[in-house]
């Protein structure tokens, strides 16, 4: 039984080194890029080291964590996270809902009276199934916390309002807190971590790069530049703009999951259309190299509001000291679905802005700038999502196909989920059934 894995990112080559780790097993992995990474790419420039769109690590499954560790060798850094929120030209620790002492008055009381509410309407009616991402975050925070950071946060970041969205993806990524976490956050002004990452890891040197690298030094058959045209079901080939056509048993599909349906041949019209109503974010990721230090050591810094472009700031050297030359920083911005009729506009307007938050001393420190674009940066779980998805997988499983990873499955994830999917995915197709996340390093 051969397989062909489409797409060399974390997902595909996970998928590789699981099965390359089982006996009889055969694959080749096809890239349709000059590189390996995917959205894990990492970027050298003037001495500085950068990922072209920002990642950390952060483990809710051991058998994903000793696999990271296994690979790096050991060279993988816990760090407790430092991150932030800049609110009304002030900065409140992140998460929002558990500093609520950190605001301006007005703003606390709003949020701990709507909070409140909020809790008092759970305790007599119950957590009702909530329609939507938007009934999700007034339900759990109330009208205060919606208002002032989760409904113009999630707005910017997703680019449609909170009640468009399914709350099918909340629960790993929005910390929901107790009555009494979000009035100690009120009374006290002590930083209180919580959340999926309170702490994460990233690798000692080479940016993401070093665990994709290290993913590719335990497989083999990788072609790149291969980039598909069309995939046929019925015959069950792969062809790709070389004119080359290969043959598999099964496939597994890395790639976007409407682009591997709208370019498969034996598949029914009404799942082409239903891929094509799925939706995603784009990026434009501005990282610019400085030549002095930051002046603080946040890690990275969300931003609400309308009039900054961007709706985080990221410091990579906060996070590895060897990703810049001595005495050197990085500050990346992240810019939800930019219009790129004004790239240059977003980038000069991003410069500027990071003078006057007093991110940079001059504009002249800033020594060199490299921006990224990406045409999928994020899944949508707009309300039409689960079910479409759904019926696109199984159809896919039912000709030998499975579509893994964050853009195959189609559903927002981390690296973590992406590595466990990919192990299980491995495991099933060469001992079909249902079976538990394998310990590939035993």
């Amino acid at each position: 039984m051969h397989t062909v894995i489409l797409g060399a990112g974390i997902s595909g080559l996970s998928s590789a080194y699981a099965l390359g780790q089982r006996r009889g097993e055969t694959y080749n992995l096809y890239e349709k890029e000059m590189e390996i990474g995917g959205l894990c790419r990492t970027r050298q420039q003037g001495g500085f080291t950068f990922d072209v769109v920002s990642h950390v690590l952060h483990f809710r499954t051991a058998a994903a964590e000793q696999f990271v560790h296994a690979i790096l060798d050991g060279h993988l850094q816990r760090i407790v996270r430092n991150a932030w929120i800049f609110f009304r030209g002030h900065y409140v620790p992140y998460p929002f809902q558990t500093h609520l002492g950190f605001l301006p008055a007005g703003e606390q009381a709003s949020c701990l009276w709507g909070y409140a509410r909020a809790w008092v309407d759970r305790q007599f009616n119950g957590a009702r199934p909530p329609a939507n991402f938007g009934a999700w975050i007034r339900q759990h925070f109330g009208a205060g916390i919606a208002q002032s950071f989760m409904i113009p946060y999630n707005t910017k970041l997703w680019g449609l309002p909170p009640e468009e969205m399914s709350a099918d993806w909340v629960s790993p990524f929005v910390p929901r807190i107790s009555f009494s976490q979000a009035v100690a956050g009120w009374l006290s002004k002590r930083n209180n971590e919580m959340g999926y990452n309170s702490s994460f890891y990233y690798p000692e040197s080479g940016g993401i790069q070093a665990l994709v690298n290290g993913l590719a030094s335990h497989t083999h058959g990788i072609s790149l530049g291969r980039e598909v045209v069309q995939v046929d079901l019925d015959r069950k080939t792969v062809l790709f703009q070389t004119g080359e056509t290969v043959p598999y048993d099964r496939l597994v599909s890395t790639i976007p999951l409407k682009a591997l349906v709208l370019s498969a041949r034996g598949i029914p019209e009404d799942l082409r259309r239903a891929a094509a109503e799925l939706r995603s974010t784009s990026l434009l990721n501005v990282t610019c190299c400085v030549c002095h230090p930051l002046p603080h050591r946040y890690h990275w810094v969300y931003f609400p509001e309308p009039e900054f472009p961007f709706f985080r700031l990221l410091f990579p050297a906060n996070i590895s000291p060897a990703m810049v030359p001595e005495n050197c920083s990085l500050v990346c911005a992240e810019i939800s679905n930019p219009d790129l009729t004004r790239r240059d506009e977003l980038e000069l307007q991003t410069r500027e802005l990071l003078v006057s938050l007093g991110m940079v001393k001059r504009p002249s420190d800033i020594v060199s700038t490299s921006c990224t674009y990406l045409d999928h940066a994020y899944p949508v779980h707009d309300l039409k999502r689960e079910a479409l998805v759904e019926r696109l997988l199984e159809f896919l499983r039912s000709r030998d196909v499975w579509s893994v990873g964050r853009f195959g499955s189609w559903r927002y994830s981390s690296i973590d989920d992406a590595i466990v999917q990919a192990l299980e995915v491995a495991q099933q197709i060469s001992q079909p059934g249902p079976v538990e996340v394998p310990d590939f390093l035993a």
